[in-house]
């Protein structure tokens, strides 16, 4: 036998195994059951000479506290003592620790970008009840900052993942009775300010051959109202964020990282989240190059309540295919008051989904759900994580 023919024989055994594998990939994808209607997949020999595999993750990793009893509440006093016990809850939660858990899902899953939310800030100051009247949070001490934990524990040994685009969502503050005792402290019991400043985050990895630009972001303008105790109108800030991204030899991308409305009226149609949806599309929808969006969409179809699948249906009427997975469920851990309790059978359905308009250019190879087990005794959030393995063609 020639040297040439066995070159040829050995060129054409290494593109077969290359398409058996990406094959045995996306058949595992396709039982997996990503969507309504699953993406293509790289399956021909020599494709990854067309474009470029990324990883995507998308991770909620939890602000620490319910805040449904300080929307729910009348009356001052009982608003001062909610806050003291989300604060305290704040702590029982233990993000110093959780964050642990939470690098170590990404430093083992190697996400080329990851789309964070509820990254809370959590700060204190002195007693001030016109900051909660007048909503001009000024509270500057920090009380636990989850972003920068999170990041200081992926960065431990040695530069791994950095923030690129940082937004700053609700930002309210409150009066906190912190030791339970109302005949303490200032008017109501109240010892301290609690300031929650929610954000959402885009992480990169570093030293991977990626470069980012044009970066967008902004609030959307249907939001969810509360009056809380029975004084102030509040209204919860959410909003999308976006950049256009390069990693190694792909093409220039666009990706977007988004949290939706979770306090909604189900039955309003179209509900608040759906409107967030639309105004997600319309904003991030742009332009002929391939677009991924990651986020808690607090939706899925069929959903676990009547209603829930709203925002999830005009993410698929805008043309978006999901590229994530069902298989394992993301969400969620129950009940959990300081996230050491609840059981993997908590997991019961998804709301933490991975997105694309350009299902052509944008296709999915496999995916990974993190998080579904506990780490140093607490669950790394109450959502798990999802990452996707993607192929974007030039």
């Amino acid at each position: 036998m020639s040297r040439l023919l066995i070159h040829k024989l050995v060129f054409f055994a290494a593109l077969a195994v290359i398409a058996t594998a990406v094959t045995v990939g996306s058949t595992a994808q396709a039982r997996a059951g990503g969507g309504d209607s699953d993406a293509q997949v790289c399956g021909y020999p020599g494709c990854l000479a067309d474009g470029e595999l990324v990883r995507v993750m998308t991770r909620n990793i939890y602000l620490g506290a319910d805040l449904g009893p300080a929307f729910r509440v009348d009356g001052v006093a009982g608003f001062v003592a909610a806050n003291g016990e989300i604060l305290d809850q704040v702590e029982a939660t233990n993000m110093p620790v959780r964050s642990k858990g939470l690098a170590n899902e990404i430093l083992e899953s190697q996400p080329d970008l990851v789309g964070v939310q509820e990254a809370a800030l959590w700060r204190t100051g002195p007693v001030n009840l016109e900051a909660a009247l007048e909503q001009k949070p000024i509270a500057t001490t920090v009380f636990q900052d989850f972003l920068q934990l999170l990041l200081k524990r992926l960065n431990r040994k040695g530069p791994a993942y950095k923030a690129v685009l940082v937004s700053d969502e609700f930002d309210f503050e409150g009066p906190a009775d912190v030791d339970g005792d109302p005949d303490t402290g200032g008017p109501f019991g109240a010892d301290l300010d609690g300031r929650l400043t929610m954000r959402d985050a885009i992480l990169i990895k570093r030293n991977a051959g990626i470069r980012v630009k044009a970066k967008r972001s902004g609030h959307f303008s249907s939001l969810f109202g509360v009056e809380v105790a029975g004084l102030v109108d509040v209204q919860v800030a959410r909003g999308w964020q976006s950049l256009k991204v390069k990693v190694r030899n792909s093409p220039w991308f666009r990706f977007s990282n988004t949290h939706l409305e979770s306090f909604d009226d189900r039955t309003q149609r179209p509900s608040i989240r759906a409107q967030q949806a639309q105004e997600l599309v319309d904003e991030v929808k742009r332009g002929s190059q391939p677009n991924i969006v990651v986020g808690d969409f607090n939706s899925d179809k069929p959903g676990l309540v009547k209603g829930d699948a709203q925002a999830y249906k005009v993410m698929l009427a805008n043309g978006y295919t999901s590229v994530g997975t069902r298989d394992p469920w993301s969400c969620c851990i129950k009940d959990s008051y300081d996230l050491r309790t609840g059981s993997k059978k908590d997991f019961d359905h998804r709301v933490d989904q991975v997105f694309t308009s350009t299902p052509d250019r944008v296709m999915r190879v496999g995916t990974q759900v993190t998080g579904r087990e506990k780490h140093n005794g607490y669950w790394d959030s109450d959502h798990a994580g999802v990452v996707s393995q993607l192929f974007i063609r030039r």
